[in-house]
């Protein structure tokens, strides 16, 4: 939990942030410890470090250098990892019910999930590819580009050089020897850019951290190859008890091939020259834009893909999961307990109850003959709701009904390759409204490791 940023990123917010620095008592962003700080303190740290980053971009003017202009956005790219990281703390504290102090940086729900590492493992940080059976799915905690600086040393060649930064200069140009550097080694013949791994990685944890599926646990495989191979254990081997020198019943495990196949995802947004040129906070607000777009649809594939080519087979259309066909309005809680029964019956705990904002607003929303809130039973207060758009709403008979999807999200693995295509697009839009097309492609697959680990409550009715 640890806030971590680069030499250059925290130069910058020292140089323009001094004094907010000196009233939440450190010197540096970098020696802050979210899970170590009271609440009160987080809380006035995200709001003095806020209001610093606001009037540092106050202070720009007509006058003010395009390099001063990149460190007060710099400032601002380092307050924001701030911010995030104190937003991240409350709410594994509001989860495990107190605002005290933590002595563990991961919150208890990591903590329980975290294996024991071997030799090998501790000494590259769990993001090797040895040899054998160790599978390489990250967690959602654990950073893409932390794995991807594990395979990629010269890391340090692009050092300063965020994936904002690199997005902006495409179009304009390269202004630092860096940004230079990596326009010519990630340029082709087609007028595209394949952005360098570590940016790439950068980007993906971006559209992670807005993924539904990746909250409620979903695990990342970086996929390196075009075809990716993975045993899916169909029937669990029972065992049997014995006599003294008896004989050992046998009971073999059925284990079926799962195949993960990188398919294209891609995105595009129109952004003005005016914009491009003239922003302050572009280079951070242009890859949050592209992620969350992103992230939205690995959600919607990964909850309800259909499996016809070109679009992944998400977690209601695969075999074998629980479905509860609810075909009514929400009146209560029943269907939610008998979807974690039929979890818990297939020896899996459920870690979340993902749904459409209205279904989740309608829950909330029902009462008693008393007209008090209606209490659901502590054992489903246990399990964490998510709410996401990428669920409709208009489907079925009378086109308004939608479904909640309950699993243990850990046998969920969304696979992605670590290099993403940019290309800079002169469209009809840039002769009318002096507007490029950014398109950022990427490609991703997604896998149900145990089908019984999830069930589906199917004609939900606003």
């Amino acid at each position: 939990m640890t806030l971590i940023l680069d030499d250059e990123t925290d130069l910058a917010v020292r140089k323009h942030c001094m004094k907010a620095l000196r009233d939440i008592g450190v010197r540096s962003l970098n020696e802050i410890e979210p899970h170590k700080m009271a609440w009160g303190d987080l809380q006035k740290a995200s709001k003095r470090m806020l209001t610093a980053s606001r009037d540092a971009l106050d202070r720009i003017t007509d006058k003010t250098s395009a390099e001063e202009r990149r460190q007060v956005e710099l400032a601002c790219d380092g307050v924001m990892e701030l911010f995030n990281a104190i937003e991240r703390e409350c709410d594994i504290r509001t989860e495990e019910g107190s605002r005290e102090p933590r002595a563990q940086a991961a919150s208890k729900a990591q903590l329980a999930k975290r294996p024991v590492m071997g030799t090998a493992e501790a000494r590259t940080g769990g993001y090797d590819e040895p040899e054998g059976d160790v599978c390489p799915a990250l967690k959602p905690e654990q950073r893409f580009t932390d794995w991807a600086k594990a395979r990629v040393p010269l890391e340090s060649d692009y050092r300063g050089l965020s994936v904002g930064q690199y997005l902006r200069s495409m179009v304009l140009g390269g202004k630092t020897d860096v940004e230079r550097r990596a326009l010519s080694e990630g340029s082709d013949s087609a007028g595209g850019y394949t952005v360098p791994d570590i940016l790439s990685a950068t980007l993906i944890d971006l559209a992670r951290a807005n993924s539904v599926v990746m909250r409620a646990g979903a695990q990342t495989v970086p996929l390196t190859s075009d075809s990716n191979n993975w045993a899916r254990l169909l029937t669990d081997p029972v065992p049997a008890w014995r006599a003294e020198a008896g004989s050992v019943a046998e009971s073999d495990p059925t284990f079926g091939l799962m195949q993960m196949i990188p398919r294209s995802l891609a995105v595009q947004t129109k952004v003005s020259v005016e914009l491009m040129e003239d922003s302050i906070n572009l280079a951070t607000e242009l890859p949050r834009v592209l992620a969350a777009a992103m992230a939205v649809e690995l959600d919607r594939v990964a909850l309800l893909g259909s499996g016809s080519a070109p679009e992944p087979e998400g977690i209601a259309n695969t075999s074998g999961i629980g479905t509860t066909a609810q075909d009514a309005a929400i009146t209560n809680y029943l269907n939610l307990n008998a979807a974690r029964t039929s979890i818990l019956t297939a020896n899996h705990n459920p870690t979340a109850f993902i749904m459409h904002p209205r279904d989740e607003g309608t829950f909330t929303g029902m009462t008693d003959s008393d007209g008090q809130p209606l209490r659901m039973h502590p054992k489903l207060e246990e399990i964490p709701w998510l709410t996401t758009t990428s669920i409709p709403t208009d489907g079925g008979v009378g086109t308004d009904e939608s479904t909640i999807i309950a699993g243990d999200f850990t046998k969920l693995l969304v696979g992605i390759r670590s290099d993403i295509r940019v290309e800079v697009l002169k469209t009809s839009a840039y002769a009318s409204n002096l507007q490029y097309t950014l398109l950022a492609h990427m490609r991703a697959d997604v896998a149900v490791t145990h089908a019984a680990a999830f069930h589906t409550i199917t004609g939900v009715q606003g």
